[in-house]
């Protein structure tokens, strides 16, 4: 009998999925025993984390039994981690919800009342009965909805279109203002556009990779097998691993580095200094396609106005300004940033820190630097990631098969439904903003509004939203597809009292 790599490929994913989901499957070949079943498989994303995996689900008399990586996918190739494989076994997990809740007292809403099973009608009912209350007494903006990178790009859309043409409000923000926002500012600040430039393929390409706080062994494991197999199979390839702490990563890491939080800033400017004094600079690169500013310092940390700490910092508010530099006036700034002062403000040994160095310097070498939430949640996450673009683009590293800075998504739909059609609070459908009028007709014609519906002004995002809830201004609010409770900023001070004001009405969804 002749078995291709495919057949291979597909016979173990049916098999590894029927034993995680307890389905026996019939004696013989087990693709073909997957086909021949009662069984039937249809195609469907992995919604767990940023790979963007695609899954065969099995149903059987109308429930899900088992789940496969899809041979035919190009991110996963017929694999799936362990999070996707049980998939199906999650959907029937026992805390589910399978029906509204609504706090009451003697049959009536109580916002103190506890949770009481109603219908679907009634649910609904009173959602569009808080919703209207609050449009009456107070206008579009106090309303809200706080949205999610595990939404459908349709699911956002739909969300992006009832908030900004149904409730006439910019008051919907995602989950992705948590993680990816800083991203976003460093993207658009830096090359002028979102989203990354590189692909998957770099993988394959790449002579090095470099994980800046990205820890892929356990949160993109699919990705991490595709680099893995590039380390063991070329015997050139290398990786260093950046991180606050040991983790997995560090088990296949040729360079190893645990720092101390917050001085990536400061070894990433070691690097640069580094390219720079030992000749490396792509200087052809650089006089072609690079123009040098330099940012605002002293910006704060986005605390409330009222902050006598966020008082004190000269450019709060103005993270975004910038002014010209030149190249002389750069390489007389990262010059402070010696090889010794990088390894004593960061803790790691010199010898590691150079060896860094020299992967990203060597003209000869392509390199991938990966990150996630390292990069993203950092205090200054804007900042952390252009350092990153600065070292490849001084020496060309970039836009080339194996060769550029690659920002790992935490969320399925991070960049889709977050960003490109418009959920976030100062954004509109198709990397349109709310703030240029021109951008805004575009959006009232395709969705038949009067001119002048959309207002101009950014609505609250992510962390206002709560502060505004808190205050009593934002008292209709829906809540979807995350849990803001564990996951948002200063809970105790901002978070819980918002939700739990008693002005406010609060629903939360998730599937």
């Amino acid at each position: 009998m002749t078995h291709s790599r495919r057949d291979f490929i597909k016979t173990s994913a049916v098999a590894a999925t029927a034993a995680a989901a307890g389905v026996t499957l019939p004696k013989g070949d087990g693709a073909a025993a997957a086909v021949g079943s009662d069984i039937r498989w249809d195609k469907a994303p992995c919604r767990f984390c940023g790979t963007g995996c695609s899954v065969l689900v099995g149903t059987k008399e109308g429930r899900m039994v088992a789940t496969q990586g899809d041979p035919d996918a190009p991110v996963n190739r017929g694999l799936n981690c362990i999070k996707g494989y049980f998939l199906s076994k999650i959907v029937y997990g026992r805390d589910r919800l399978t029906q509204p809740l609504l706090r009451m007292t003697g049959g009536k809403y109580d916002k103190e009342g506890e949770f009481t099973p109603v219908s679907w009608d009634e649910a609904f009912d009173i959602m569009a009965e808080k919703y209207k209350a609050a449009l009456k007494k107070k206008g579009p903006t106090s309303v809200g909805m706080f949205g999610s990178g595990q939404w459908t790009v349709w699911e956002g859309y739909a969300a992006a279109k009832l908030m900004k043409a149904g409730f006439r409000s910019n008051n919907l923000d995602p989950n992705a203002r948590h993680c990816m926002a800083s991203a976003v500012a460093a993207f658009i600040r830096t090359f002028g556009i979102d989203e990354p430039m590189g692909c998957y393929d770099d993988l394959e390409f790449a002579d090095a990779f470099v994980l800046w706080g990205s820890n892929m062994a356990e949160m993109h494991p699919i990705l991490w097998s595709r680099l893995t197999d590039r380390r063991l199979t070329a015997e050139h390839c290398k990786v260093a691993v950046l991180s606050t702490f040991e983790n997995r990563n560090f088990d296949l890491a040729d360079i190893g580095m645990v720092f101390k939080p917050g001085t990536d800033l400061a070894i990433l400017n070691y690097i640069a200094n580094y390219i720079i004094q030992n000749g490396k600079v792509n200087e052809a690169f650089v006089k072609d396609h690079i123009n040098f500013r330099v940012g605002n310092q002293d910006i704060g940390y986005g605390l409330r106005p009222s902050d006598s700490r966020e008082q004190a910092a000269k450019n709060s508010g103005k993270g975004g300004g910038s002014k010209e530099y030149s190249f002389e006036e750069y390489k007389k700034f990262v010059a402070d940033y010696t090889l010794e002062k990088a390894s004593a403000l960061s803790g790691v040994e010199p010898e590691k820190l150079e060896a860094l160095a020299e992967l990203y310097a060597d003209p000869e070498r392509k390199v991938m630097s990966l990150w996630t939430m390292g990069f993203n949640q950092h205090a200054r996450g804007t900042w952390v990631n252009q350092l990153c673009y600065n070292i490849h683009l001084l020496t060309g590293k970039i836009s080339e098969p194996g060769n550029g800075p690659f920002s790992l998504t935490g969320q399925p739909s991070a960049c889709g439904t977050a960003r490109e059609v418009g959920t976030f609070a100062h954004r509109l459908p198709a990397d349109l903003v709310v703030m240029k009028e021109a951008h805004r007709k575009i959006a009232e014609e395709k969705w038949q509004l009067p001119e002048g519906t959309i207002p101009a002004k950014p609505g609250f995002h992510a962390v206002l939203q709560n502060r505004k809830l808190k205050d009593g201004d934002l008292n209709a609010y829906w809540v979807m597809c995350n849990n803001n409770m564990q996951a948002g900023a200063n809970m105790n001070e901002e978070t819980w009292p918002g939700y739990r004001n008693p002005e406010n009405f609060i629903i939360v969804s998730d599937p």
